[in-house]
């Protein structure tokens, strides 16, 4: 009895571990309820090395621009506008960078936002928009 219990537990462990390393490490999310002030752009990653999904909704009362940069570059691809009330799920890519850009001078942009994805080394900035 005692050699069988020995031998269930021993396999429950090698499948145990066998689960673990099949889910990626990196893996991951992040709950944010995002505020960018008038005028700025939030950077959201750049040099990681999975992508990763931002998905969500605009509760503030003004539009927010989201962009794309790829690692290394300089060009900024707009992937659209979320305007209040609006959703937006946007995927990016190893090394990319997610640009959400507060379109109003004036009024600060909300977001409620659901990252996942390679979350384990995501930079997250603020900058002057161009």
């Amino acid at each position: 009895m005692l050699l069988t219990t020995n031998l269930s537990n021993r396999l429950f462990t090698a499948g145990l571990a066998l689960a673990v390393l099949t889910v990626p490490a990196a893996a991951g999310q992040i709950n944010s309820n995002l505020q960018i002030d008038p005028g700025q752009t939030f950077e959201l990653g750049g040099g990681q090395k999975g992508g990763f999904t931002v998905t969500g909704r605009n509760t503030g009362p003004v539009a927010v621009a989201v962009y794309a940069q790829a690692e290394g570059g300089e060009t900024q691809a707009l992937r659209g506008t979320v305007e209040p009330g609006q959703s937006v799920e946007a995927a990016f890519g190893p090394g990319d960078m997610a640009l959400l850009r507060n379109t109003s001078g004036k009024q600060m942009a909300r977001l409620k936002l659901k990252i996942t994805g390679d979350t384990s080394a995501l930079g997250m900035t603020y900058s002057a928009n161009p």
